[in-house]
């Protein structure tokens, strides 16, 4: 979810106010599982907690804007590539994991119990019980796995952004940039081993596994990115509303579509459909031109990266004096405000450090 803030991304400026409005989902999702079952936002009228949704949406993006970055990539360039990587990925997230930290450090004198009238799910209390053992912290701080990363679960999709970035240079070679033998072999190569790890492991829940996975968004993004003008057409009102119902599909739907891949997959088609109307449609770019949505596409990383502690340390500290409203207009508050400044001190400043160090 987390791409250069640059002049080559102002041509793409619309998805910016996408992703800001896809980070929002994800906070709204949030809320509501602190005292709901997840699933039971599945009803067309919640669609704004489409949060699963956004990540999809997410590596969709990625995978779109970084082969804009990499149109003129050469091999020898890898280490830079992934230099910047590292300088736009790891800075706020170490900020973000250390402020939960300390707001957990503090909030420990804090009993779960005391929340216990206000019917906050198991979901909630996560947090709160986080075990600072050398295996999460081996895992967060270096982001080779995700698992036991409980100070900010929402963090796991970094997991995948930050190993799909080291071979995506590979993807564009062997999936666009390659004659037709070798895209034959990439996709052959790629669908085996979905294939095997489907039939025989677990494709959808082992973490190294999902790779291959989630790789097949990012491979749906770096397609879109080289054909998205070939499919100007469906840049209207009927293809923008079919976008929309495919990537809120279950919400239409409420909840039926069982399967999680078939789900996954209709969100992805929805997500490109919607991204193509971002970029050629004029009434849907008027709108995400307005500087409320353009606001939260630039402190769309930070927004996701902070608003989880907030929600979790606002629960113990306010809600046994207020209500769960009150608490989740303070946190929407404290979360742009928190995430605005870590657009301009962290973000900014390490996205100014890569281009003036690493050609």
């Amino acid at each position: 979810m987390n791409n250069n803030v640059n002049s080559s991304a102002h041509k793409y400026q619309s998805l910016d106010s996408l992703r800001g409005i896809a980070a929002l989902m994800v906070v709204f999702q949030h809320f509501w599982e602190m005292s709901n079952p997840s699933d039971a936002r599945l009803k067309p009228w919640l669609f704004f907690c489409a949060g699963h949704e956004a990540v999809i949406l997410f590596f969709v993006l990625s995978g779109f804007v970084l082969s804009h970055q990499l149109r003129n990539f050469k091999f020898k360039q890898y280490p830079q590539f992934i230099l910047r990587r590292i300088l736009r990925i790891y800075p706020a997230y170490y900020v973000a994991l250390t402020f939960s930290a300390i707001l957990l450090v503090y909030i420990s004198r804090y009993h779960p119990a005391t929340l216990a009238q206000y019917g906050l799910t198991p979901w909630f209390y996560i947090w709160s019980r986080t075990s600072f053992d050398s295996s999460m912290w081996i895992g967060s701080l270096s982001l080779i796995s995700h698992q036991g990363n409980s100070l900010d679960v929402a963090t796991w999709s970094l997991f995948y952004e930050m190993w799909l970035s080291l071979v995506f240079p590979l993807l564009i070679f062997g999936f666009v940039r390659s004659n037709i033998l070798l895209r034959i072999i990439s996709f052959g190569l790629i669908i085996s081993l979905s294939y095997y790890f489907w039939r025989y492991g677990n494709l959808l829940d082992n973490q190294w596994q999902s790779i291959v996975y989630y790789s097949w968004y990012f491979i749906c993004g770096m397609y879109l990115y080289h054909y998205h003008q070939r499919l100007k057409f469906s840049a209207s009102w009927l293809g923008l509303l079919i976008g929309c119902a495919l990537y809120f599909s279950n919400y239409l739907l409420f909840g039926k579509i069982a399967s999680r891949m078939s789900h996954e997959t209709l969100i992805a088609c929805g997500s490109c459909l919607i991204m193509v109307n971002c970029l050629y449609f004029a009434p849907l770019k008027q709108l995400l031109n307005i500087t409320l949505f353009r606001f939260y596409g630039k402190i769309s990383y930070s927004l996701y990266l902070f608003h989880l502690p907030i929600i979790y340390a606002l629960g113990y500290l306010y809600l046994p004096h207020g209500s769960l409203l009150v608490l989740k207009i303070l946190t929407i508050i404290l979360s742009t405000l928190i995430a605005w400044v870590s657009y301009l001190v962290i973000e900014q400043n390490f996205i100014k450090l890569a281009k003036k160090y690493v050609n």
